[in-house]
């Protein structure tokens, strides 16, 4: 799950180390306005972050991509890549527990932008220098920075060892003001109606739309929400109005209720207007 560290001076640095309770952190790279990565770095700029003794950091990626190299072709794991529109880019995981919460991210609305294992934690734990990978990050529309931690079932949380692990993890969070999480297999899978909404509209995330089409939806929905096969006769795009819409939920531009089965009668709310994502 880690990887080796190459920064030798950095870790000579911390050979005597501290509690996790004095941690500071540190940013290894520059970052632009990205979403997600933005908020990271100007979490980890803030001086109300740097009132701590040197005990830790967090490295970044060059970019914002991965960390670790996923898919080599060796590995007995489900690897793959996962096209996001939501994040402009291809996001990789190494189990279908990670690809699933990558559907959900890219659906729900709450979710503005997330990365998969876009930095490191390194950190004193007990005498001992550990790393952390997050496996997914994720900012979400009240401005929180989350730290995802993907398991299929609970086992690995059974041994104390890396339980103590992923608590110094969310002792570095807190710190931070980032929230840590860990998501199971069965977290995913406790409403299969919502799960199954969420796996149709994820199908059409790539779906191409334009400012025109916007408007329309803007317009139909001025006076609060209306249902689905409204919005659609309102975009005058026959089937593939749906697909429209579908991909207007991924771009964080409409909300679609995805409590019941999705159906010509399914709930469509207007979001704040300039949220979307890139389309």
């Amino acid at each position: 799950m880690t990887q080796a560290m190459t920064d030798r001076p950095q870790r000579r640095r911390v050979a005597s180390p501290r509690p996790t309770s004095e941690l500071r952190l540190k940013p290894s790279h520059n970052f632009g306005p990205s979403s997600l990565m933005g908020a990271v770095e100007g979490a980890l700029a803030d001086s109300a972050h740097r009132e701590y003794a040197v005990a830790g950091r967090v490295v970044l990626s060059v970019d914002g991509r991965p960390l670790r190299s996923i898919i080599t072709g060796r590995r007995t794991l489900v690897t793959g890549a996962y096209a996001s529109r939501k994040a402009g880019r291809a996001q990789v995981f190494e189990s279908m527990v990670e690809h699933d919460f990558f559907m959900l991210c890219e659906v729900d609305t709450k979710v503005v932008d997330y990365r998969a294992q876009p930095f490191r934690f390194e950190f004193a734990l007990a005498g001992r220098w550990r790393t952390y990978i997050a496996d997914c990050v994720r900012l979400m529309d009240d401005g929180v920075v989350e730290v995802v931690e993907l398991k299929g079932n609970r086992r690995y949380l059974d041994d104390p060892d890396y339980r103590a692990k992923l608590e110094g993890v969310r002792q570095l969070c807190d710190l931070l003001g980032w929230r840590f999480s860990v998501v199971l297999r069965r977290h995913l899978d406790k409403c299969p109606i919502r799960k199954r909404n969420i796996e149709l509209v994820q199908q059409d995330r790539l779906t191409a739309f334009d400012d025109r089409h916007i408007y329309q939806v803007v317009e139909a929905l001025a006076e609060g929400p209306a249902s689905l096969r409204d919005i659609v006769c309102a975009l005058g795009c026959g089937p593939k109005g749906g697909a429209i819409l579908r991909g207007m939920m991924v771009a964080r531009i409409l909300e679609i209720d995805l409590v019941r089965p999705l159906s010509s009668e399914s709930v469509v709310r207007l979001l704040r207007f300039g949220a979307g994502a890139g389309q």
